[in-house]
């Protein structure tokens, strides 16, 4: 048996993980339902104008660092606009209003809608994405 060069185990290696870990993949349009539920901001004012925090899914750690499923982020019309690999869940700093956040549990996205509102945090637990409704 011939072994293997070293740059296709690599390659072999990291397209396995990604198979076994179930890399979301963004939708590619995510709108606001009015059906849905929202989830609003909770408590006082917070530190940063604005700001989202997402609990997603833990992989596990690399070197002590924890690494989490990312997330995707909607405007209300459905309009994609970033990709957060959410490693750390530090909040996003955003303009108040509407959006719609997207991750990826057990092979499957889930979405939930979210309001930002001017010096206050919007967090989403990961129990709001176990019961959201499947992204498109």
């Amino acid at each position: 048996m011939v072994p293997l060069p070293f740059r296709f185990r690599r390659s072999l290696l990291a397209t396995l993980v990604l198979a076994v870990s179930g890399c979301a993949v963004a939708p590619d349009r995510a709108p606001w339902r009015g059906a849905d539920a929202v989830i609003q901001p909770m408590g006082d004012e917070g530190k940063n104008p604005g700001s989202l925090v997402v609990e997603t899914v833990f992989l596990g750690t690399d070197n002590g660092r924890d690494l989490r499923r990312p997330f995707f982020l909607y405007e209300e019309s459905g309009r994609y606009l970033d990709h957060y690999p959410n490693h750390s869940m530090s909040s996003v700093r955003l303009p108040a209003g509407r959006y719609v956040v997207v991750t990826s549990i057990m092979n499957t996205n889930k979405r939930v809608q979210v309001v930002i509102k001017e010096g206050q945090i919007t967090t989403v637990r990961l129990s709001d994405f176990k019961s959201a409704p499947e992204a498109e």
